[in-house]
């Protein structure tokens, strides 16, 4: 079947998303160098080569639009864990550890100024809140009676071990591939500690 031609509608669905883009990629590159409350829509806007009415279609302010990104980021995140809901990640974790360091690889540059000291705090709370509920649905082992206590020391380890090996990796612009990035992570979780991919 040969495609239609695309519709105004569509046309102005791809300016949208190619607007939102250069804001994104602008937003980006001044996050690495100051906090949220310090960017200026104006600055926004002239870095991006628009004007601020345009940022207005679709932004109240600064901190909606960095909410924005956020959301849709964790949108993304979610779909990816729910591809693997049905699987005891506590036996294995290396299917659903590639997704997540395809998706980082995907998205470096934003989630290396979100983790970065000029990222948004609310954005790690609310990401550690995510991943705890999560791990607690996909763990079933470490959720026996009497072993919360257990639970919350593997969790800590994993979590915060896993967001340390993230952060250094985008630090390194993601230079290995997600895959060996992976194996190491699921080394490490199995193992604990330092441990070498298999």
């Amino acid at each position: 079947m040969i495609p239609s031609p695309a519709t105004p509608e569509k046309k102005e669905d791809r300016r949208v998303r190619r607007t939102k883009k250069l804001l994104t990629q602008a937003l980006t590159q001044l996050l690495q160098e100051k906090q949220i409350n310090e960017i200026t829509v104006k600055e926004l806007t002239d870095l991006a080569d628009m004007n601020r009415g345009t940022f207005y279609l679709y932004y109240r302010d600064m901190f909606d639009m960095l909410e924005k990104i956020e959301d849709g980021m964790f949108e993304a995140l979610d779909a990816i864990v729910s591809l693997h809901e049905h699987e005891d990640v506590s036996q294995q974790t290396k299917p659903i550890l590639l997704d997540l360091f395809r998706f980082i690889q995907d998205n470096q540059e934003m989630c290396r100024v979100l983790l970065s000291p000029h990222g948004d705090m609310n954005f790690l709370h609310r990401l550690n809140e995510v991943v705890r509920e999560k791990c607690l649905r996909m763990w079933p082992l470490l959720q026996k009676a009497g072993d919360d206590t257990g639970f919350e020391y593997h969790y800590s380890f994993v979590v915060f071990g896993c967001a340390g090996v993230i952060r250094a990796w985008v630090n390194r612009s993601c230079r290995e591939p997600a895959e060996q990035m992976a194996e190491l992570a699921d080394a490490m979780i199995r193992r604990g500690g330092l441990a070498e991919a298999e």
